[in-house]
C-alpha cells in the first residue's frame, strides 16, 4: 500500500509532466485570501478563479458527459496510485483548493455515497495523517455526485480544524471509547465524534447516520471531516438543509457564486468571482451558514433520535 511520501512523490512527478496540473498550481501563489472574525470564530475568504467550474457544476439532471473520475477517461497525463486493495486510487487534484489537493475516487463507477464507506474514510485518516480527509454528499457541494470519491488536503487549512476543540458542545452518546457530541456555537451546527478506535467511530457514525432524515432515496444531507491525530479519530459531521444557498441563484449585485462544500462549512469559502471575493460579508456568511445547515428544529429531532436507541 501506498504511503505519505508515495501520494507526495505523485504530487510532484505530476507537477513535473503534467502542464495542466503545473499551471493550475502555479496560479495558487495568486489567490487572494481575507479573513474576518464572526463571534469569535474565524472565518477565511480565497478567491480562487480555477474553481468556477466546480461550483457551477449541474446535480439536478442527469450528466450526459463521460464521467471525468472514470478510469477510461482521465487524462493520459493523469498517474493515479491504487489503495484499499485496488477499491479505490489517489489522483493529484488538477483544478486545487490546497497545495497538495487529492482525488480518491472508487474504482467502480458509483454513486456518491458514504453508507458502507466510513471505514474507508477513517482508514485513509489514519494511513495519511498528515492530511484531513473530506467527503461532500451528492446534494452537498459533490461536483461529481455521479461517482464516489473522497477528497484530502494537508491538514490545518480549513479554520474549523483548529476551532472545534474551544468550542462549547453537548455530549450525546458514547460507545466504548467513543464520544458523539453536538457545537452549537459556531454558526452551524456540527456533530463531532472521536475515539482511540475506528469501529467506534464508525459505529457512533451509523448511529448518527440513521438518525439523520433521508432525502428521498438518497442518503442524508450531510459533508464529513476525518482526521487521525496522535492517536484519535477525529470526524466532524456538517447536517445540511439545502444544497446552495438562495444567493447562489439571485440575479444582479445581490447574486453569490457559492456552492457550500465541506471546505466552506469547515470555514474556507471559495470564491471564483472577483466580486464575489470583494463583497461576501460577515452577515451574508452567517445567513449562508443558517440556510444550508439543518434547522434547530430538526437537530432536536436527531437528538431525539438518537436517545430513543438508548
Amino acid at each position: 500500500m501506498c504511503n505519505t511520501l508515495d501520494i507526495e512523490q505523485l504530487y510532484n512527478e505530476q507537477l513535473q509532466c503534467w502542464e495542466m496540473a503545473h499551471h493550475n498550481y502555479k496560479q495558487l501563489d495568486n489567490v487572494e485570501v481575507r479573513s474576518l472574525v464572526i463571534d469569535g470564530a474565524d472565518v477565511r475568504i480565497q478567491h480562487n478563479p480555477g474553481r468556477i467550474q466546480s461550483v457551477s457544476a449541474r446535480i439536478d439532471k442527469p450528466q450526459k458527459a463521460a464521467c471525468f473520475l472514470c478510469q477510461e477517461n482521465l487524462p493520459t497525463e493523469q498517474m493515479r496510485l491504487p489503495y484499499h486493495n485496488g477499491e479505490y486510487h489517489i489522483l493529484v487534484n488538477p483544478f486545487p483548493i490546497f497545495r497538495p489537493h487529492y482525488t480518491i475516487p472508487a474504482v467502480a463507477h458509483t454513486p456518491q455515497r458514504i453508507a458502507g464507506r466510513m471505514e474507508v474514510m477513517l482508514q485513509l485518516a489514519q494511513d495519511y495523517a498528515p492530511y484531513t480527509i473530506f467527503y461532500n454528499g451528492p446534494r452537498c457541494g459533490a461536483s461529481a455526485p455521479m461517482h464516489m470519491h473522497f477528497q484530502a488536503a494537508q491538514a490545518g487549512y480549513m479554520p474549523i480544524e483548529r476551532q472545534w476543540r474551544n468550542a462549547t458542545s453537548s455530549l450525546l452518546r458514547t460507545h466504548n471509547t467513543g464520544k458523539l457530541s453536538l457545537i452549537s456555537n459556531l454558526m452551524r451546527p456540527i456533530f463531532v465524534i472521536t475515539t482511540a478506535q475506528a469501529d467506534d467511530a464508525a459505529h457512533l457514525f451509523e448511529m448518527l447516520y440513521d438518525a439523520m432524515p433521508p432525502i428521498s432515496d438518497e442518503e442524508p444531507m450531510m459533508n464529513i471531516m476525518a482526521r487521525y491525530e496522535e492517536g484519535e479519530y477525529i470526524l466532524l459531521v456538517f447536517p445540511r438543509a439545502k444544497h446552495r444557498p438562495d444567493c447562489y441563484y439571485t440575479e444582479g449585485n445581490a447574486q453569490r457564486l457559492i456552492s457550500p462544500g465541506t471546505v466552506e462549512m469547515g470555514g474556507l469559502f471559495i470564491t471564483p468571482r472577483s466580486c464575489d471575493y470583494e463583497k461576501l460579508t460577515t452577515k451574508e456568511i452567517v445567513d449562508i451558514y443558517t440556510e444550508v445547515s439543518t434547522s434547530p428544529d430538526e437537530i432536536n429531532q436527531i437528538i431525539k433520535q438518537l436517545q430513543k436507541t438508548i
